[in-house]
């Protein structure tokens, strides 16, 4: 499994990634961009300089991540153990995706999860997705929603790339998650 831990839980990082490191799975952690991708965002900066900030911020969440104990890996492999991702040096390789804010660390997550054809948790600050109506515990096509970037439904959806989205900041709930327990949250694609 790929789980994606997202830059608003900074303050949280040391319990996930304890918490990832006990469970024992096979895991690949891949990290979002937090407020290093923030700062390029208040530069005003747009385009493919943007695109490669916005993923170098990545890695410096990750390097931030591993200080709690995980290694680290710059080629997305699955290592039979937990293990963080690095993605900008393989990004800048294969230069899969478009080069917009539209693209952020949710849909280079997705694309990484299609690419291992492994299911992907994405970890937010959040209970669930939420769209106009309110939370939603299923996404589906074609709906809105500002918790994701743009361009992440309409690429599970095309990719068929399942998963499920929770709140990272409840650590009991992560670890019965990793437990393999029904948890509260959003699933995306089919069950994992």
């Amino acid at each position: 499994m790929l789980i994606k831990i997202g830059g608003s839980l900074t303050d949280h990082a040391r319990m996930i990634t304890r918490i990832i490191r006990e469970s024992g799975r096979d895991l690949l952690i891949i990290p979002g961009g937090g407020t290093f991708a923030d700062a390029v965002r208040q530069r005003n900066v747009a385009g493919t300089a943007a695109h490669f900030m916005a993923i170098a911020a990545m890695d410096q969440y990750g390097w931030l991540l591993s200080a709690n104990g995980l290694p680290v890996r710059r080629e997305p492999v699955m290592a039979g153990e937990p293990v963080i991702f690095l993605p900008y040096n393989h990004m800048v390789k294969t230069d899969p995706l478009p080069h917009s804010w539209n693209i952020t660390s949710d849909t280079i997550s997705a694309y990484y999860a299609s690419m291992l054809s492994v299911p992907l948790l994405i970890l937010k600050s959040i209970d669930y997705i939420r769209d106009p109506d309110g939370e939603v515990p299923v996404l589906l096509p074609g709906m809105v929603t500002r918790d994701l970037d743009p361009a992440f439904i309409p690429y599970v959806t095309r990719h068929h790339v399942s998963g499920f989205i929770l709140c990272g900041s409840d650590h009991a709930r992560l670890a019965a998650f990793l437990r393999g327990e029904d948890v509260p949250g959003t699933i995306f694609g089919s069950t994992i």
